[in-house]
């Protein structure tokens, strides 16, 4: 335990944390408290800014192209929220999931940051969608019924400070319905850094589901119902597969850091920039990955129901919570 640094964590207040995984030149701290993980230092908003703006986007055929997975995700929060009143979905993309609340009687209001996604769900679907962070957006306190936040929370710069805004837009009863990955999964365990969801500066922030859930007690919320799936993650036998490449890789990079470090040499930490994979093996990889993943869809498809059970026994890659904002709130 020698690497603990002193660090703050967002949850409990812990400051020992010790570096957990290394991936794309960033360290991911696990807290020695409540064990929740997380990127540091976090980058600052400027920062996370110009990455957006210049190196990630969602294709519109992403968001167009799975209907009933935005119909599923609102039978979710239907069942903890059956009254249809004013719904906020953070995130909005361009709107495909908003329409359809719409349609089944909801008053919808969306943030995107991106412009080109918010312009389309306005001019397409004529939603009330703002441009803005949430936090900047014009919106009243207790003026919302309910706040989807699929996949969202771990890409922000404070989710903590997300969370107490979105707590102070609901009205007390209000619910709130947050996807994020589930670092506790059956995947994450298996494949660690090669985790498809361990990309910082995308991803910052790593739940679990009792981090999660103790971070919305803390915060003031009534937690209803946590629970994990599959979701847009992998099946299992493709975990498998990635996390042999994964141990094969950790061993190829195990003997070039060895041979290029001086005899003698101990770094209390290491740097998180790991030696580069050579480009031809990368990508011979990336194509086995791609051919295998038909043939372990079929395997899963065999075995559904032992793989259903550990998806929905914690092991699936999404963790789901509901929350509400109490009725009666403490003084």
């Amino acid at each position: 335990m020698s690497n603990a640094v002193v660090l703050s964590c967002l949850i409990c207040g812990e400051t020992q944390c010790y570096p957990a995984l290394a991936s794309n030149d960033y360290w991911i701290y696990r807290c020695a408290g409540c064990r929740f993980a997380f990127v540091a230092p976090t980058p600052t908003q400027a920062e996370l800014d110009h990455y957006y703006d210049q190196q990630y986007a969602v294709p519109l055929e992403r968001d167009a192209s799975k209907p009933e997975r935005h119909a599923r995700r609102l039978d979710g929060l239907e069942r903890w929220k059956r009254q249809r009143g004013r719904l906020l979905e953070i995130g909005s993309s361009y709107g495909h999931a908003l329409a359809q609340a719409r349609e089944r009687g909801w008053q919808v209001t969306g943030v995107e940051l991106s412009p080109t996604a918010s312009v389309h769900a306005r001019t397409t679907f004529g939603l009330d969608v703002w441009s803005s962070d949430v936090i900047s957006a014009p919106f009243e306190p207790a003026s919302f019924d309910a706040v989807m936040m699929w996949h969202v929370l771990e890409h922000t710069q404070n989710p903590r400070a997300q969370l107490l805004h979105l707590r102070s837009l609901l009205r007390p009863g209000g619910v709130l319905a947050l996807r994020v990955p589930n670092l506790g999964g059956i995947g994450a365990r298996l494949t660690g850094r090669s985790w498809m969801w361990v990309c910082p500066p995308t991803h910052l922030w790593y739940w679990t589901p009792a981090t999660l859930s103790r971070m919305l007690h803390t915060l003031g919320f009534e937690v209803l119902e946590v629970a994990t799936e599959r979701g847009d993650g992998k099946n299992l036998y493709q975990h498998m597969l990635i996390a042999l490449g994964g141990r094969v890789n950790a061993l190829r990079r195990w003997f070039v850091q060895r041979l290029s470090t001086p005899s003698g040499a101990h770094a209390q930490l290491p740097s998180p920039s790991l030696p580069a994979n050579p480009k031809a093996i990368a990508q011979g990889w990336i194509t086995l990955l791609e051919r295998a993943e038909p043939l372990t869809e079929r395997l899963a498809t065999w075995t559904r129901p032992l793989l259903q059970w550990l998806e929905t026994h914690g092991g699936g890659d999404e963790l789901i919570v509901y929350a509400r904002r109490p009725l009666k709130e403490k003084l």
